[in-house]
């Protein structure tokens, strides 16, 4: 994963009598210690800034660096016209003042004064550019700092990661999922994300069929030792299965992607007689993200997420809801990883549902990763609308007691939209007056913050809640 690249610089005026280099010599130290903390590079302009001609010598400098992310101390108050030349680097802002050092007298520094003023000369004098920026206040250990702080390293390195991303959508959209079309000249321009679309479904079968049976042996052996049982029907297709990961793995090295969208269903029960399921969740325990059914804004969602994630992504249904104790259940077929599982077990199954298969009509067929959640916290979010909306939701799954169907599932409770409190009922009414897709990429953890922090960077619009009501709303 490619790290954020950081720039500091630390602007003063002379009339300020307070310790200004003091400040901004403390706070390169402390910076430079976080960035061993938090895996980013650091770069810093190693004087203060009082001119134009500075700044205009900073600013070559760290475009030079090629910097993603700039940090405009106020170390004391600064001229107006400073700004300006840093915002030419058109990189994400932060705007930063420090507590004022005494309490009473003379003021010293003025920080958070000039921090107002280079905000509103942002957002006013240069409003053309909008050019997004996000304040922070005190030192490294302040609490305006630190979480504040945090969530955007890992927003910002997420975004950074998806715009340098290669992915493949292999064997085109699911029949019939037409609410995942996309515009790819959007998807480019919102996220930076390279697409290639035009392999085809038999790139991946003949791939499949070219090995022997000793080269997919140790794959096998694998996933029959991370799976706690294993059925007659998914023993008899686990050499299949094991076929189908080692392709997308080889075929992800081969042209060097990021992530596949894969077009699952129906082309693996027709074609080869297969299902991909267990398949497609050990590629994500393996951290290659992959979607299922063809699903490309799923597959960024996901992608996103696990940047900022130290556990596997999965695209997930919603399938069912209960106000009894106000949860929602996330199901799919059986896109099962042990890290994710309830006491880590998965079981290898048949699928819940019978499928075609050329010239016999519908046939049982195998192997899915039957497997339960474990009680976690976790992040179901999409990008939606050609990116310029996101639906998120956050919650506990902490009941996996709780009846569900078979496949990979789990019930999630103590819901928020957009890190807000919310009831099952109008979480119903806005997933569907909003017409939300019916895919959603579920992440292990609560990266709530994290994630609205991703859509304001990035111009999204979180998706607004829609209040139950009995009549018809559109």
């Amino acid at each position: 994963m490619k790290r954020l690249k950081i720039g500091l610089v630390g602007l003063m005026h002379k009339n300020f009598t307070g310790d200004k280099l003091g400040i901004y010599n403390r706070s390169k130290q402390e910076m430079k210690k976080l960035s061993e903390e938090m895996n980013f590079d650091f770069i810093c302009v190693e004087d203060g800034i009082y001119t134009d001609q500075e700044a205009e010598a900073a600013y070559t400098f760290l475009d030079k660096e090629k910097i993603d992310f700039i940090m405009i101390q106020s170390s004391a108050f600064n001229s107006g016209t400073i700004i300006p030349i840093l915002t030419k680097l058109n990189i994400p802002i932060g705007l930063w003042a420090v507590k004022e050092p005494t309490a009473s007298g003379p003021l010293p520094i003025n920080s958070f004064c000039a921090m107002n003023m280079n905000a509103s000369i942002i957002g006013q004098y240069l409003k053309e550019y909008d050019l997004p920026f996000k304040w922070f206040y005190g030192y490294m250990n302040d609490e305006l700092f630190q979480r504040r702080f945090a969530i955007t390293i890992k927003a910002l390195t997420a975004i950074k990661n998806i715009k340098n991303a290669k992915i493949a959508l292999i064997g085109g959209i699911a029949n019939g999922f037409d609410n995942q079309y996309f515009d790819e000249r959007k998807l480019q321009k919102r996220f930076g994300v390279k697409l290639y679309r035009n392999h085809e479904f038999s790139e991946i079968k003949h791939k499949m069929l070219s090995y022997e049976d000793e080269d997919v042996q140790d794959i096998m052996e694998q996933i029959l030792k991370d799976s706690c049982s294993c059925n007659a029907l998914a023993k008899e297709k686990i050499n299949k299965n094991a076929r189908l990961i080692k392709a997308v793995v080889d075929f992800k090295e081969e042209n060097g992607y990021d992530g596949i969208a894969l077009s699952c269903w129906p082309k693996f029960r027709i074609e080869l007689d297969m299902v991909s399921c267990a398949a497609i969740g050990r590629l994500n325990q393996l951290y290659f993200t992959t979607a299922c059914e063809g699903d490309v804004y799923g597959l960024i969602t996901m992608m996103m997420m696990r940047y900022m994630n130290d556990k596997p992504s999965l695209l997930m249904d919603l399938s069912d809801f209960d106000e009894k104790d106000e949860s929602v259940l996330f199901w799919h077929c059986g896109l099962g990883c042990n890290n994710v599982a309830f006491n880590g077990e998965v079981k290898l199954a048949s699928h819940c549902n019978p499928g075609p298969w050329s010239g016999e009509g519908l046939k049982e067929n195998a192997p899915v990763a039957d497997m339960i959640f474990a009680k976690q916290k976790g992040t179901a979010a999409r990008f939606t609308k050609d990116g310029e909306e996101m639906f998120l939701l956050t919650g506990e799954f902490i009941h996996p007691e709780k009846p569900s169907f078979d496949g990979s599932r789990g019930w999630m409770s103590n819901l928020k939209l957009n890190t807000k409190p919310i009831e099952v009922r109008d979480l119903v009414e806005t997933i569907l007056v909003k017409h939300q897709p019916h895919h959603y990429a579920l992440a292990f953890n609560d990266l709530g913050e994290e994630m609205m922090e991703v859509a304001a960077w990035l111009g999204i619009k979180p998706m607004e809640k829609v209040a139950y009501e009995h009549f018809l709303q559109r």
